[in-house]
């Protein structure tokens, strides 16, 4: 039995009639632009990182350069830290400078003590001890020292290989020799033997700790040489003190600066106390006692 084909409806639509994008596709310029580009994406193969990079570069305008990356994180640490560097490599403690030595002996343990906490406090300043010896000489004028410091200095200048190879050290002690007092014990006893308290205890204390410690006298001789020097009151005070006088020179100091101290709290507590007591003290009437005396050897009679 043979079936008989159907045909087709003239109400149904061709394949021909169906196929849309046939017409999109042989019909480009019906697209806008924007339809164009999505189309466009949809069919390509590259990833949406490359797509996006893609999109940015279409709109850049025609002939820009493309932007070269910089190291701007290590520039700016470079940056930061060179700066830092060089501070620190030329800043100096501001100490104060040595006082001229005019070469007077007893000043010349002073000046090189000056010197030397200088030289110590700035360590970059002088790199080598060339530096420091010139450093010394500079500051040493017009006086008694005057030939041994051109001396010095001149060799120094001129690159003496002899003068080079003097350390510091033993440039030190040719400084002492040559202005620091032969004895420096005899020296110092003299000077103590002199010492006398002035204002306060505690100074005079502290000016014949650093003689005595020159001296070499013992603790017998430094309690002797002690007693000379506070006011006669004070020395009196500090020996007939209820538990009985010192025994050691530092009981001595000790007692000096405590009842000096008490002594300037209570004046000053009896000027407070005046001030708020309406001015001065009332004086007491001599006067009439004596005449009271008199008249109380009448009534005897």
């Amino acid at each position: 039995m043979i079936e008989q084909e159907e045909e087709p409806s003239p109400n149904t639509p061709k394949p021909s009639d169906l196929d849309t994008s046939n017409i999109s596709t042989d019909f480009p310029e019906e697209l806008d632009p924007f339809q164009r580009l999505l189309q466009g994406l949809k069919n390509s193969p590259r990833s949406p990182k490359v797509q996006t990079e893609a999109m940015a570069e279409d709109k850049k305008p025609s002939g820009s350069k493309p932007r070269k990356e910089e190291p701007i994180a290590e520039e700016a640490v470079i940056g930061s830290a060179m700066p830092v560097q060089v501070v620190s490599a030329v800043k100096e403690v501001k100490a104060a400078l040595p006082r001229a030595f005019t070469g007077v002996r007893k000043d010349a343990k002073k000046f090189l003590r000056e010197v030397l906490i200088y030289v110590a406090l700035n360590p970059k300043a002088f790199p080598d001890d060339r530096s420091k010896k010139l450093f010394l000489l500079s500051y040493m004028t017009d006086g008694p020292g005057e030939f041994w410091k051109n001396e010095k200095t001149d060799l120094l200048l001129a690159y003496d290989a002899d003068a080079e190879k003097v350390t510091w050290s033993e440039f030190l002690d040719d400084f002492r020799t040559s202005f620091e007092p032969l004895d420096p014990a005899l020296k110092a006893q003299m000077e103590l033997k002199d010492l006398r308290m002035k204002e306060r205890a505690d100074e005079y204390t502290y000016q014949f700790t650093y003689l005595a410690k020159q001296t070499g006298y013992n603790d017998a001789a430094q309690i002797v040489a002690f007693k000379r020097g506070p006011l006669k009151s004070l020395a009196f005070k500090i020996m007939t003190r209820p538990e009985g006088a010192p025994t050691t020179i530092k009981e001595w100091m000790d007692a000096a600066i405590l009842f000096d101290e008490s002594y300037k709290q209570a004046m000053e507590y009896g000027k407070t106390w005046d001030d708020e007591h309406g001015g001065k003290k009332p004086q007491r009437s001599f006067r009439k006692k004596e005449d009271v005396a008199i008249k109380q050897i009448v009534e005897i009679d």
